[in-house]
Parts: structure tokens; C-alpha cells; sequence
């Protein structure tokens, strides 16, 4: 079993080198805080893993489509499966685990319904606050000339590059940032999570950002 995770792993490494917000780095902490969430429940591990290895595999071809309508989710679970059948996994956890990656994104309407997907859904939220998502922010705002700080009325915003919907995917990352994030997805991230434990690391890791973006606000206010 070990030797299969070591294989994807190893195919995971290779194609994740587009972008160290979404790098292996970021898989590995998503794939050690889904084996933390999964603690004593009655799951199926080598989904859990497998999944968690393989969420954000075919990431780049999201990220070179100039028109942002593809779907990394769907396409990193499409590229999972001819990987799943080499290593032997059957073919009702290769359909499992495809359903775990796919719903593994927060803004699409693919939501997670086994305890496997909702592991691997948390463990990969958990991801998008606290000091940690601080840090991968700023990478995407670098990759995609967004902005660091910019204040906008969220509800004008979202009819202009969300697709009418608050929490909706981006249309034009060059418009977007972190803060914008917070206010039209981060901050609303308990509402969306499923297990207890992700919700109490989450309530921790939520105090820290919020309090991060009142203090960049109040600097480039010059109120500090």
C-alpha cells in the first residue's frame, strides 16, 4: 500500500511545479490534515490518500486557460484515473476517489457526500485561511498581477467577475485579491466545512486572517 502512495506521489511532484501556492508542498499539508481529520473514523483510507495526493494534479491546465472556464477539479480527476488502474485500486475506489477530487473545490456546485469527500474537502479548505493561506495568497496575487489590497463593493464586484455569485468562481484574476477573497469567500468558510475537527482548527486559523486584513487595511489607510 505504502508503495502506491510513493508512486503517486512521486507523479504528483513532477506535475506540480507550475505555481508553489499549488505545489507538492501544498498537497503534502492537505494530505497529512486529511489523515489528521480521518483519525478514528470509519473511512476508507487509500481514498482518503489517494485522493488527497491527486486533488490538484492537473492544476496547470486550469491555470494556462486564458479564458479561466476550466475546471481543475474535474480535470485533475480524469488524469487520477488511468494513474488509479495502473496501481490496481478497484474500480469502485477509483470511481470514490474521482468523486472526492471533483468535489473537492469550493466554488462549483459538485459538493462532497461521503465522509472520504468531506475529509478531503475540509483538509483542503483548512488550506485557505490562517497564516498559511496568508502566504499562498501572495503567491497567486504574483502569478496573476492581482492586486494585494483593493477595496470594491462586493456586490457590484461579484455581478462583475464572480458570475453574479458571491462565492462564485473568478472570471478576471487580475481584479481580485486576498482581501476580496476574505470578504466573498474566507470568511464564510465554517458555513461550508463539514467535520468538527476541521471546524475548531479552522475557528483559530479564521481569527488570525481576520485580524491580518483589519491591520494591511489600517496601514494602507495610514491609520497605524
Amino acid at each position: 500500500m505504502n508503495e502506491r502512495i510513493e508512486k503517486i506521489k512521486e507523479l504528483v511532484k513532477k506535475e506540480l511545479q507550475f505555481c508553489s501556492a499549488h505545489n507538492f508542498d501544498h498537497v503534502t499539508r492537505v494530505y497529512n490534515l486529511a489523515l489528521l481529520l480521518a483519525k478514528d473514523e470509519d473511512v476508507d483510507l487509500d481514498v482518503i490518500k489517494a485522493a488527497a495526493l491527486l486533488h490538484d494534479i492537473w492544476g496547470k491546465k486550469e491555470v494556462d486557460d486564458p479564458t479561466w472556464k476550466t475546471d481543475h477539479a474535474i480535470e485533475s480527476a480524469k488524469m487520477a484515473e488511468p494513474i488509479l488502474e495502473e496501481l490496481n485500486y478497484t474500480k469502485d475506489q477509483i470511481k470514490h476517489i474521482q468523486n472526492c477530487i471533483i468535489s473537492h473545490r469550493y466554488r462549483t456546485d459538485n459538493k462532497p457526500e461521503t465522509l472520504e469527500a468531506k475529509i478531503v474537502f475540509d483538509a483542503d479548505k483548512l488550506e485557505t485561511v490562517g497564516a498559511i493561506w496568508i502566504a499562498r495568497a501572495f503567491v497567486w496575487v504574483w502569478r496573476n498581477n492581482a492586486h494585494i489590497f483593493r477595496k470594491v463593493n462586493i456586490d457590484e464586484y461579484a455581478k462583475e467577475n464572480l458570475w453574479g455569485k458571491i462565492n462564485w468562481r473568478i472570471q478576471d484574476k487580475t481584479k481580485h485579491s486576498p482581501q476580496i477573497n476574505w470578504e466573498t469567500k474566507d470568511k464564510y468558510i465554517l458555513d461550508y466545512l463539514h467535520t468538527d475537527k476541521a471546524k475548531e482548527i479552522a475557528k483559530e486559523r479564521i481569527k488570525f486572517y481576520k485580524d491580518f486584513f483589519e491591520r494591511l487595511e489600517n496601514e494602507i489607510d495610514w491609520k497605524m
